[in-house]
This record gives structure tokens, C-alpha cells and sequence, in this order.
């Protein structure tokens, strides 16, 4: 039996179309595909729906009528790349490690299209593929035994907890951080040690005691270090209700 149709959110901005009736050669899934394609090759300045067109072989005007306006292109966008984050099944003795697991696929993601933390700033995920995900999530969520409200305020402090990593590491300007090689990587933080390590003790005596450590230059491992602590906070507050 399939699925019932879902219904759209009240803020969805796409065309209403019940009172026009027209073939078209290309397709919603076309567009949305055409633009993520644009946006990972050249970022988000460059998405425009005559741009679009051009890359599609039609006018502009065939690609409102698909999808209403270039926000809500952005918005079938967003739904489109969520629908890549991985969501296990929710096991109630693996729950931690699966909510970790979720953190790691959402990140990997959000690498893969360095534009998705400044798209998704100011909508809100609604759609069927984002939809799976919060579903997905909260079940894990209440497979650990959270309340009501510490799954839902968890799952969201959980977006915010990775968004905020991975924009440090995508940046906010267009066409996201250079993406340094780790040795490169590591030169910067090696200057940032050294130079931490020149400061006045007397003025700084912790941060020249612990300069060493600002050597540290994994975001892997640091990610790993900040969903720790975060699934950590969650558990503990599960475990006192």
C-alpha cells in the first residue's frame, strides 16, 4: 500500500498552479537537481533563475511556474540535500551512538555542499525528506528515554550544535573556507601555538601554560570531542528524570 501523501507546510512557497494547466519539458526534480549542481561548482552567488535557465536550455518564466520563486527553489533545495543525512533505525541500547552516527552524517553533508548552514538560515525544514529526519532523530531521542520536551529541544540543539561547527568550517563567505590539506592545516596551528606561546606570561599565564595544546589541529577529532560532551549532557539529564 503506498504511503499517504503528505501535506505541504502552510509556509511552503511554491506556485499555485489549480488554475493553469501546462506542459512543460523539463521537471521540479530537473531544477532542483540543475541547481545543486550550480551551487556546488560555483556557490551560491551564482544561483539565479535566468542562470538556471540557461544551464536547463528554458526561460526563467518556465522555471517560476515549477517552483514559485528563487526561495522557494532554495527551499526544495534544502529539502533535497537534508534527504542525504543517514538516520538509523533507533536501537534503545545504541541510542548515544546512533544519535553521534546522525551528528557524523549531517556534518559529512553539510562538507559535501559547503552553502547548506547559509541556505538553511531563516526556513524551516518541512519537507518530506526533512520530515524523515526529525522523525528518525526523535525516535532515537525517546529510545533513550528523553522527555517530550528534551527529545525535541535536543534534536533541535542538535542542528544547531553541527551547523555551528561546520560553518566555522565552510565559512560565510561564498564558495565557503578553503579546505586546507592537513599539513597546511597544521602550519596554522602551529603559528597560532608559537605565537600564543611569545605572549606575556604575567598578563596571559594561562594561555602560555597551555599554548602547546592550541597545536591541536584535527576538526575530526574535535568534532568528535563536541558530540561527546553534547550526547553526554542529554544522557545525563535522561538518566535524572
Amino acid at each position: 500500500m503506498a504511503d499517504p501523501e503528505i501535506p505541504p507546510p502552510p509556509w511552503q512557497r511554491l506556485p499555485d498552479r489549480s488554475s493553469r494547466k501546462r506542459r512543460e519539458p523539463i521537471s521540479r526534480d530537473a531544477i532542483v537537481a540543475a541547481a545543486i549542481g550550480l551551487l556546488d561548482r560555483e556557490g551560491l552567488s551564482a544561483l539565479s533563475m535566468r542562470r538556471l535557465g540557461e544551464e536547463l536550455g528554458a526561460g526563467a518564466a518556465s522555471l517560476y511556474w515549477h517552483v514559485g520563486s528563487k526561495d522557494g527553489l532554495l527551499d526544495l533545495v534544502l529539502d533535497e540535500l537534508i534527504g542525504e543525512v543517514e538516520v538509523p533505525d533507533p536501537d534503545p541500547a545504541r541510542w548515544q551512538q546512533q544519535l553521534k552516527e546522525t551528528a557524523r552524517s549531517q556534518r559529512r553533508v553539510s562538507l559535501r555542499h559547503p552553502y547548506l548552514v547559509r541556505v538553511s538560515i531563516g526556513r524551516i525544514p518541512m519537507g518530506p525528506n526533512a520530515l524523515r529526519v526529525t522523525e528518525g532523530t526523535l525516535a532515537i531521542l525517546r529510545a533513550g528515554g528523553l522527555s517530550p520536551r528534551l527529545a525535541v529541544q535536543g534534536y533541535l540543539l542538535l542542528i544547531d550544535t553541527v551547523n555551528g561547527f561546520t560553518v566555522d568550517e565552510t565559512g560565510v563567505e561564498d564558495g565557503g573556507a578553503p579546505q586546507l590539506p592537513p599539513e597546511e592545516l597544521q602550519k596554522v596551528a602551529d603559528m597560532a601555538r608559537d605565537y600564543i606561546a611569545s605572549l606575556p606570561p604575567e598578563q596571559f599565564p594561562n594561555m602560555t601554560d597551555l599554548a602547546g595544546e592550541f597545536a591541536f589541529s584535527d576538526p575530526d577529532e574535535r568534532f568528535e570531542i563536541l558530540i561527546d560532551i553534547f550526547v553526554d549532557g542529554l544522557a545525563r539529564r535522561a538518566a535524572a528524570r
